[in-house]
């Protein structure tokens, strides 16, 4: 009776992990990937209310072991969390500072439930692997929806390409892309029931077509790099690849329909709307098409059982297969370029002079020009980095010293490096850099580990650092560091494969760290709650400033005492009021906002707006303080002509 007790407590506290960590991710999908507070911390708040309920199990319950490599990933994340919430003490945004500790402490919880998971999955440690999936089929099934449903061509395509339901091309592609590998991993396991095998394909096969359909050019570079990595950790490499030809296949049916919403991008929203219908009923014809096969695959294979040495023979064949075809690929590249050297160079010289790729002429964003405003980007991390080395610009800091740095051709305003190690270092230093590295490296290694714990561990393995290593590599061409619905998932598979999955030796957390554990995890929650009630205050008077602007101002009120370190409120208030025609509230709003951050060019820019006309000089004044903190910005090139003679001294 005991034994059935624990079982049973084991399995409701791993449903429990599950539901949490499938329905943030979801939700966070769904909802322009958690990058803004009015969704992200209801998903913190979810995450450790999950973290308190399955750490309240008793302790005999499926005890597992993190390992060395997995313990040194967690506390080191845990490590960047508290750095950058360190940095508010020296960064120009305060509040940034700490909703970025919150954001990293999200990832940390993630790695911790993805590998209490694991430990409660016992001897089906492949349910690590179902959070995401399930996921990737809920998000995947909003973007078909709205596809087939929304008329408004301009909401979810971004320049031909489908941002929805992120909100953003490249983390649309990343999302999917990382939410294929454990879809494609669970098809593949003969543990799993055949049913649910077809079902996980289809899952997997709908990730593939809206990733496809959002054309990320860095996306290519990380599915590539994730191929050879589960290639290499994989040791069903031939089933994988197998299972992963059947996902493919029948993706390829949104070809057609990719180039047409591309084509398409520059026509009015009537002429856009049969392609969004078009591209998604070839985006669920493709899904239902792998249902039908992998279910069929699936089926037979029932009744065929390899034997080990066929296996291997198989796992030799594929890894023969995949060199080979990465030569002949090396071969036809040289035949086909002529000067292989001479064509990496016009790459790079495309990359650096050329700010927006050159698409003319072309059926998709998928094209070989490299040009790009990241070299950009990337020159004023390293120099914001140099400037102090060890602790960086601080949580939030980039943003400000994009302005004051970017070139001439650069874009008019970005708060993110859009490079995960480069962000890091320019804002946390070399102490968060190397935090970060160790994080990654020691997850990696303890993920490796956890390939000899089984076969059925050993696919999670390879999954989790299929995943890890497309994230990385995409990562490091793109702002996903701040989009939890992108990287908080991985951090889930790198715990999960970091755990050994519950054995009797194996051994839990114990009662004292465990109290300790739920204590911080309680505090993090709470810490969420203000932040977040902030946000909904200010989101409440935007929306209904204009039937009740007095209601308005009491919502401002309340979230600038909810959240005092952010300046968002008063900036809010000083746009409405400006709206509303309440000038001297609107200059009081904004002088408030400009003693507590002087480095915030807007509130200079409102106020030589407003002081034009009534005080000149004032005027003046805030306009050079405007140009000193965004130097090259075409909005304050339109303030001075607005201002004084348009051959003024700028």
């Amino acid at each position: 009776m005991q034994r059935e007790g624990s079982l049973h407590t084991t399995w409701l506290a791993a449903g429990i992990a599950l539901v949490v960590l499938a329905g943030v991710w979801a939700w966070w999908a769904a909802k322009e990937g958690g990058y803004f507070g009015s969704v992200l911390y209801p998903g913190l708040i979810l995450l450790c209310v999950g973290f308190l309920l399955v750490s309240s199990r008793p302790a005999s319950a499926a005890p597992f072991t993190i390992g060395t490599a997995g313990r040194v990933a967690l506390w080191a994340l845990i490590g960047l969390a508290s750095w950058s919430a360190l940095s508010a003490f020296w960064s120009a945004t305060p509040d940034i500072a700490l909703a970025d500790a919150q954001r990293i402490a999200a990832y940390a919880l993630a790695f911790g439930l993805g590998a209490w998971l694991m430990g409660l999955a016992g001897k089906r440690p492949q349910l690590a692997l179902v959070p995401l999936a399930v996921a990737g089929l809920i998000a995947g099934g909003v973007a078909v929806g709205g596809l087939l449903t929304n008329d408004d061509f301009n909401r979810l395509i971004d320049s031909g390409t489908l941002q929805y339901p992120l909100g953003y091309r490249n983390a649309n592609a990343a999302f999917f892309l990382i939410a294929m590998w454990p879809a494609v991993t669970l098809a593949a396991s003969r543990e799993v029931d055949w049913r649910l095998r077809g079902i996980a394909l289809a899952t997997a096969t709908l990730c593939l077509e809206i990733a496809m359909l959002s054309q990320s050019r860095g996306s290519l570079l990380g599915a590539a790099a994730a191929l050879v990595v589960l290639l290499i950790a994989s040791k069903e490499r031939a089933r994988m690849t197998g299972w992963l030809v059947l996902a493919v296949l029948p993706a390829l049916v949104v070809i057609p329909a990719l180039t047409d919403l591309f084509q398409t991008a520059e026509l009015d929203v009537p002429a856009g709307t049969d392609e969004l219908r078009a591209a998604g009923r070839a985006t669920l014809w493709g899904a239902l098409s792998a249902l039908v096969v992998a279910t069929t695959a699936a089926w037979i294979g029932r009744r065929v059982d390899p034997s080990p040495e066929r296996a291997q023979r198989a796992n030799r064949a594929v890894a023969a297969g995949a060199i080979g075809l990465a030569v002949a690929g090396a071969v036809a590249f040289t035949a086909a370029t002529g000067d292989p050297a001479g064509w990496v160079g016009d790459r790079v010289d495309e990359f650096l002079t050329q700010r927006t790729p050159d698409e003319a002429g072309q059926s998709s964003r998928f094209g070989v020009n490299a040009g790009s405003e990241r070299d950009d980007l990337w020159r004023v991390a390293i120099e914001t980095a140099g400037d102090d080395p060890v602790t960086g610009a601080g949580g939030g800091g980039y943003g400000y010293e994009y302005l004051l740095r970017r070139s001439e051709e650069g874009i008019e305003s970005v708060r993110d490096a859009h490079s995960a190690e480069l962000e890091v270092l320019s804002e946390l230093g070399i102490v968060g850099l190397v935090l970060f590295c160790v994080t990654i490296g020691a997850a990696a290694w303890g993920a490796w580990g956890g390939r000899r714990w089984g076969p059925a561990s050993a696919s999670v393995a390879a999954c989790a650092l299929a995943a890890a290593v497309y994230w990385l590599a995409h990562s490091s061409l793109d702002w996903f560091w701040t989009y939890p619905a992108v990287t908080a998932p991985v951090f889930a598979l790198m715990g999960s494969a970091c755990a050994r999955p519950g054995t009797e030796r194996a051994t839990s957390p114990r009662n004292a760290g465990r109290r300790g554990l739920a204590a911080a995890v309680a505090i993090l929650a709470l810490s969420a709650i203000p932040p977040y009630l902030s946000e909904r205050y200010a989101d409440a008077a935007y929306a209904g400033f204009r039937s009740d602007p007095d209601r308005a101002y009491e919502f401002l009120e309340r979230a600038r005492d909810l959240n005092p370190f952010s300046i968002e409120p008063l900036l809010a208030q000083g746009g409405i009021a400006r709206v509303e025609g309440e000038r001297e509230r609107a200059i009081a709003a904004f002088e408030e906002a400009a003693s507590e951050r002087p480095e915030e060019f807007a509130t200079h820019y409102f106020l030589a707006l407003l002081y034009r006309g009534a005080d000149p000089e004032r005027a003046r004044r805030e306009y050079q303080l405007t140009r000193a903190r965004n130097p090259l910005g075409a909005i304050v090139d339109d303030l001075r002509e607005s201002l004084f003679d348009p051959v003024s001294e700028r």
